[in-house]
């Protein structure tokens, strides 16, 4: 499962941490912030961010016939069905992941699929709960990649990079997801995702038995993003489980969902 993630990087740390090398310009390119002018919906960076609350995800520029390949877009985490009635809130549907196994028979996610929406979620990392014996309370952890050059440059954004820097960012996780549209009656779009999950490997199945599915190369992003050239069934054959992650027990704090506190991702040492 995946119902809960960190991205606590600001706009332009999100933007250089997600940069990637264009074979036709022989140059690393930067993606481009875009927020919708008739989205309500704004991104404000935090280690604990659960269903409804918005993060970036990335989408092919083809979505807008963009000139860059790549755009950084905030979207609502859990998926609003472009075809649902009345106020989002209600629609009462369980969207925050995707079962890959039932991706092409299910109403909610096959014609998203289908039309080639597909995105990366980006992130530090996501949080799993351990079950433990009958009684007990279940133990939070944070699953990422490793982190590494990450220089702090600016009080208001601690993570945020040197211009002139040639590092690319730091690490980030990418998951695979759908994303869909949806239009109140105003006229606001409100552009929301679900994150794709697959049956854990070995390396995480003493935590959980589902996963999320986490593209761990360029090729991957590529291929995932690029639905005028890959077609969906050829994209969800590159999703596999994989072994680049790890993990670290985390506070209780993490557990309420309005707890934004920095301490939620950081590591404790269990008794």
């Amino acid at each position: 499962m995946c119902g809960r993630i960190s991205c606590h990087m600001c706009k332009e740390d999100c933007i250089k941490a997600t940069r990637y090398y264009d074979e036709a310009k022989q140059n690393y390119e930067s993606p481009e912030w875009y927020e919708s002018p008739n989205c309500p919906m704004k991104f404000n960076p935090s280690p604990n961010i659960a269903p409804t609350d918005i993060s970036p995800v990335l989408i092919s520029g083809d979505h807008y016939n963009k000139e860059t390949k790549r755009v950084l877009q905030p979207m609502m985490f859990g998926m609003i069905p472009h075809w649902h009635k009345g106020d989002y809130k209600t629609h009462k549907l369980s969207t925050n992941n995707c079962r890959i196994e039932g991706i092409n028979s299910s109403k909610l996610f096959n014609i998203p699929l289908k039309l080639g929406q597909r995105c990366v979620v980006v992130c530090d990392g996501y949080y799993e709960w351990q079950a433990k014996n009958s009684g007990q309370s279940k133990q939070p952890y944070f699953v990422y990649t490793s982190q590494k050059n990450i220089q702090e440059k600016d009080p208001n954004c601690p993570e945020k990079l040197d211009e002139d820097s040639t590092e690319h960012g730091p690490t980030v996780l990418m998951m695979a997801g759908l994303y869909d549209k949806w239009t109140n009656i105003k006229g606001e779009e409100f552009f929301s995702y679900s994150v794709i999950t697959m049956e854990s490997n070995n390396t995480l199945s003493w935590l959980h038995h589902r996963m999320p599915a986490i593209l761990q190369s360029e090729e991957d992003i590529s291929k995932w993003l690029d639905f005028k050239h890959v077609g969906s069934d050829d994209a969800l054959q590159h999703l596999r489980p994989v072994e680049c992650v790890t993990w670290h027990p985390v506070s209780t704090l993490v557990n309420n969902s309005k707890n934004k506190d920095t301490k939620c991702n950081k590591p404790i040492d269990l008794k």
